[in-house]
This record gives C-alpha cells, sequence and structure tokens, in this order.
C-alpha cells in the first residue's frame, strides 16, 4: 500500500483528539482527568477502560492494552495501521498525501471502496431526478405510492439504476479506481479472469436504490428495490436486492439508518427498532428520528452492541403479525445481552409501521411507541400463553420458566431482581415462590451454558496498584518527571537494569534515549519503541493511578539504591557460584574471584551518586 506522508500522520494527530475517536464506540464518563467506560475489548461489568485526551492515548485494563487514536481504530475496524490512518482522515475530513518514490499514489483499495460507494450513490441520485420517462415514474412511485416527498428522497440520497448503467461505468473508470476495487465493491461483477471494465456489468438494473451507510455516514452498500422498468431475468431475484458483502460491508454488522439516528437515540436515551429499511425510512421521515432496522438479516448481537453505544433502551416496533410478535420474542434475549432495557410496541391490525403510519397518521403512532408500549416481560409473558387464555398452575410454571431462560440473559443482579418482580405481577404468583424457582432453576441443569470471561492479562510485574520492584519504580518516576528522568540517564548503568525483564529493557531504551539528548514524549512512542509489549507498558504506566507520587526525587533515589544494591547481589550470587565450581586445586583462579567479591561488597556500602533537585 502506498505511503502517506509523515507529516500528514502528525497532522492528525495534533488535531484529532482520541476522545472523540473512542467516544464514536464508547460511552465515555469523566474520571478525574480521564474518561472511563466499559472495555470494547473485553466483556467486562465493571469500567476498566481510560482515555487520556490530553496525553493522547488509552489504556484498558481488562486487556492490558493501550494505543493511540490509530492503534484504537486498527483494532476495532481490523484495519491496517495506514488504512486506519485513511479511516480517521475520511472523518474528520483531513486531506492526506501519499508518497511513493516521491510521487502522488493512489490511495488504499479500502478508500477507493468508500469513494466507488459515494459516486455510485450519487450518480444514482441523479439518476432519480433525470428527465427521463423512467425516472419521472419512479418518482411518481416514491410520491404517489409510497407517500414520501422529493425532499424526502433527496435527504436519503434515494436513486435510481436505470436498466443501462454505462455512465456509471464511465465515471468510475473516468476516476481511474483500480478494476479490482470496482469488482470489490460488488456495484458491478465480471466472469472469472475479466479485467477490462468495459467488459463489466451492472448488479442493480431497472431498480430503486437505498444507499446504506456506515456509522459515520459513508455509503458503504444499496439495497435495490424491484420496479417495472427491471429487467425479467434481474426480477427473478425477488422484491428486494441487497449488496452482498465486502471488505466495507458485512449485514451481520450494520444497523440500518444508525448514522442518521444515533443523536436522537443519544438525546432520548432509546431507539426505535423496525424489521424493514422503508419502515426506517417512513418513521424517519414522520419525525421519529432515532429509529433504525436490522440490515436484511434477523436481529443478532452485534446490532444491539452497536444501538448500546448510543442509548440504554430499545422500543422494538415489529410488525404486528404473527412473523413480527415472535421476532420480538426471540430479539428480547439479545437486548438482556446487550444490556439494553428492553420494550415492545404492537402494531395493531397486522400493520407494519409503514401502513400504520399511513393508515392511522403519526399521532397514533406516537401514543403506541410512547404510551402504549409494554415491558418485554409483560410481552413475553402474554405470547408464551397466548394458546392458553385459562391457563392451569402446570401452564404458569412452563411459563415461568420460559421467562427465566430470559431473564437470565440480564448481567444486573438488581435489574434482574425487578424483572423476577414482573415474571410475579405478569403470571400472578408469589414473588417469594418466584424467586426461589428461579434459584432452583438456575441450579439445575437446565441452565444454559454461558461463554466465559476471560481473565484479563496483566502485564509482568505490574499490579493494579503500584510497581513492584525497584526497576519499575525508576520506569515509572521516569516516565511522570523528564528532569528526573535526565538525572537517572546519567547515574544508572544499562548493565545494572540488563536483567531480562520487560520493564528493564524498556527503562534502558528510555534512559538512552536522554542521554542522547532527547526528551521522550508519548506522542512519538512509534518512533522509539517497535515492541506491543513494551508500548502497552508504558501506556500503563502514563494512566491516572500510576502518576500519583507525592516525592518523585526521594522515590527515584530509593530505586536507584534498590537497582544498585540487587544489582551487585546478583554479582556476588554470579562470582560465588563460579568460585564453588572452579578446581579446588586452581588457587590463583579462586584467589582472582574472592577479590571480585571482596571489591563488590565494598562498593556496596557506598550509595550511588543521587538526583539532588528537579
Amino acid at each position: 500500500m502506498p505511503r502517506i506522508k509523515k507529516s500528514c500522520i502528525e497532522e492528525i494527530k495534533a488535531r484529532v483528539s482520541v476522545y472523540d475517536v473512542v467516544s464514536a464506540y464508547v460511552n465515555l464518563k469523566k474520571s478525574g482527568s480521564a474518561y472511563k467506560g466499559l472495555s470494547p475489548f473485553a466483556n467486562e461489568k465493571t469500567p476498566s477502560f481510560f482515555v487520556y485526551p490530553d496525553k493522547g492515548f488509552y489504556y484498558c485494563f481488562s486487556t492490558s492494552q493501550g494505543g493511540d487514536i490509530f492503534e484504537f481504530i486498527k483494532i476495532k475496524e481490523n484495519l491496517s495501521f495506514y488504512e486506519a490512518v485513511e479511516f480517521i482522515a475520511n472523518r474528520f475530513s483531513i486531506k492526506l498525501e501519499y508518497e511513493d518514490g516521491g510521487g502522488i499514489a493512489s490511495p488504499s483499495r479500502r478508500k477507493q471502496l468508500f469513494d466507488i460507494h459515494e459516486d455510485a450513490a450519487n450518480w444514482y441520485s441523479e439518476q432519480f431526478f433525470a428527465d427521463t420517462p423512467e425516472a419521472a415514474e419512479i418518482r411518481e412511485y416514491w410520491v404517489k405510492e409510497r407517500g414520501f416527498t422529493l425532499e424526502d428522497a433527496k435527504e436519503l440520497k434515494i436513486g435510481y439504476a436505470p436498466v443501462n448503467s454505462d455512465g456509471l461505468k464511465r465515471i468510475l473508470h473516468q476516476k481511474k479506481y483500480s478494476s479490482d476495487a470496482i469488482i470489490g465493491s460488488g456495484i458491478f461483477s465480471a466472469r472469472d479472469g475479466e479485467s477490462n471494465i468495459r467488459n463489466f456489468y451492472p448488479r442493480f438494473r431497472g431498480r430503486m436504490m437505498i444507499p446504506i451507510s456506515d456509522i459515520q455516514g459513508r455509503v458503504i452498500a444499496f439495497t435495490a428495490r424491484k420496479t417495472r422498468f427491471t429487467p425479467q431475468i434481474a426480477s427473478e431475484e425477488g422484491k428486494y436486492v441487497n449488496s452482498r458483502d465486502t471488505d466495507i460491508f458485512k449485514k451481520n454488522l450494520v444497523v440500518f439508518n444508525m448514522d442518521k439516528a444515533k443523536n436522537s437515540a443519544r438525546d432520548k436515551n432509546y431507539c426505535i427498532v423496525v424489521e424493514g429499511q422503508l419502515d426506517a425510512i417512513r418513521m424517519y421521515c414522520s419525525g421519529f428520528k432515532n429509529t433504525v432496522a436490522t440490515q436484511g438479516t434477523a436481529a443478532g448481537a452485534e446490532h444491539f452492541a452497536l444501538i448500546k453505544r448510543f442509548a440504554n433502551k430499545v422500543v422494538l416496533l415489529f410488525d404486528g403479525d404473527n412473523a413480527g410478535r415472535h421476532a420480538a420474542l426471540r430479539v428480547i434475549p439479545i437486548c438482556f445481552k446487550a444490556e439494553l432495557e428492553p420494550f415492545v410496541a404492537v402494531i395493531p391490525n397486522g400493520d407494519d409501521p409503514d401502513s400504520m403510519i399511513k393508515n392511522c397518521g403519526v399521532e397514533a403512532m406516537k401514543e403506541l411507541v410512547e404510551n402504549k408500549k409494554c415491558t418485554a416481560l409483560s410481552f413475553a409473558a402474554r405470547e408464551i400463553l397466548a394458546d392458553n387464555p385459562n391457563p392451569t398452575p402446570q401452564d404458569r410454571l412452563s411459563a415461568m420458566q420460559a421467562l427465566f431462560e430470559i431473564v437470565d440473559n440480564c448481567q444486573s443482579k438488581v435489574l434482574r431482581d425487578d424483572y423476577l418482580r414482573e415474571i410475579s405481577n405478569s403470571l400472578m404468583c408469589d414473588l417469594k415462590s418466584v424467586i426461589q424457582d428461579y434459584r432452583k432453576w438456575k441450579d439445575s441443569s437446565h441452565q444454559p451454558l454461558k461463554t466465559p470471561v476471560q481473565p484479563a492479562q496483566k502485564t509482568e510485574n505490574l499490579s493494579q496498584g503500584m510497581l513492584t520492584n525497584a526497576i519499575s519504580d525508576a520506569l515509572m518516576v521516569s516516565l511522570h518527571y523528564e528532569n528526573v528522568a535526565e538525572g537517572l540517564a546519567q547515574i544508572i548503568r544499562d548493565a545494572w537494569i540488563a536483567d531480562g525483564s520487560l520493564e528493564g529493557k524498556v527503562l534502558a531504551r528510555l534512559l538512552a534515549l536522554y542521554r542522547e539528548g532527547i526528551e521522550f514524549n508519548l506522542l512519538d512512542i512509534d518512533t522509539f519503541f517497535d515492541d506491543a509489549d513494551e508500548k502497552n507498558l508504558i501506556y500503563k504506566i502514563n494512566t491516572e493511578q500510576y502518576s500519583k507520587i507525592d516525592n518523585p526525587i526521594k522515590y527515584a533515589n530509593d530505586a536507584v539504591k534498590k537497582i544498585y544494591r540487587n544489582f551487585l547481589s546478583k554479582e556476588i550470587d554470579s562470582l560465588n557460584k563460579e568460585l564453588s565450581e572452579t578446581d579446588i586445586s586452581n588457587e590463583k583462579q579462586k584467589l582472582e574471584i574472592l577479590k571480585k567479591i571482596s571489591k563488590l561488597r565494598k562498593e556496596s556500602k557506598i550509595p550511588p551518586a543521587q538526583i539532588e533537585t528537579l
């Protein structure tokens, strides 16, 4: 991949806050000079993930990993370093320059895929508003049959893919996108081995186009609806055709309209979830700006984990038929597992959200969503007992155990107790009996297996509190106080800390920099350190809990004394071992060893140099 100019990378680091990058993925709360939240890399209940905007890094105590904005995006988006740079630059509208032997090179394939989709969306939108009979009929369908406005179409970039899409192909060719990227976008197809763009053929023909965007609002795919102009062969694919999965689009990871709904969802603290994209569009255009839809697949854990980043509650607004109610019942445990509080708004008369608004109006939908929704458990109890209007005690017991299966996905004991109380009310059972039965059920073999939380990996010689040895202490005070590091660089010799430990390696490299007159800055960590473990250790020590040193000079001098004594002690132990292994008749060698031991013992009584002042 072509290299991005170093000046661009430095500009991004200077302009983009690590808080702004991370907060799109993690709900952060102020904690001292830092921000904390649940780790995006581990399954945890107590926040152990910290972000330090003033220092430009994050650190996760659950996984013992830290990094800057680029490292975070690399992990979360599964990108290379340069792809992560492009990702952040695109999100924050920072222009990049590339170099390859001194010349400007083309951007990565991934960036080309984003650009191709943006160009395609613009072209499809132009065709939707074109002065042609086909486009006029598509607009008439949009306005008269679907009941939307042309302003809605402009805002949502609704488009039309003509039967002949050579115009789009010409545009992509003129912009010099690679053949590999054009085929990789899924917008065009080709026979095996074909690389000439002139022989590529369009995936979508004669269909109304609905763009699908990622959380940053970048177009990454399309849903294409069949129209009267869809060719016979293509129409056999079905009423709706989605883009295939690509490098930038995975159906199971995308929530439709999340990019537009996230701010409203955050403000209201809840998200309305519907099944279909046009249902989501209908709700959004009718003023329900916090509405999203799952992406052409059954709602899964990944969808609700994404929603959880912006809201703590969801209202499931699925179709009013049996299939819709069963879908809601299936999704409720997933919501609990994602630590969302689910509600269900039951649409009457077998309608869907689109038809209900058309038939009953926006106010009726508002009343349903805001005032007539029911809790997830009351809905589940009603559905489970739907075939038993007069349930027997055994029916209620079976229903109770089915509800236990749902409630057990809740991570919070406090909430779980509240839900057990709700089960008691829904089934008209004594609360104490419900709690006892739940405990019995949980202890029985019927309890579903859960994925165990992996124990956190801890960096060697570092605890969650203070550091545990003298070299670690010297490293900590050096990273927080540059003047102390300069002093230690003149006192500590490499041999004193060459114990093979991670802390020893990092301290040796750090002090070497100061001997060369280079002040270490955390923003330059990638310049001076390559090893991931070394960088993670530096990030960990830079967290707030390792920065509280009452008297840094005394702390550093105490560490130097211990390091020096430990070094001499190991040297003496090594010589004693050598002495024991020396041939008993070799008096000369034994005498030399004894002299060395004596010298070291004398040196151990003389303290090493000390730092006087900062």
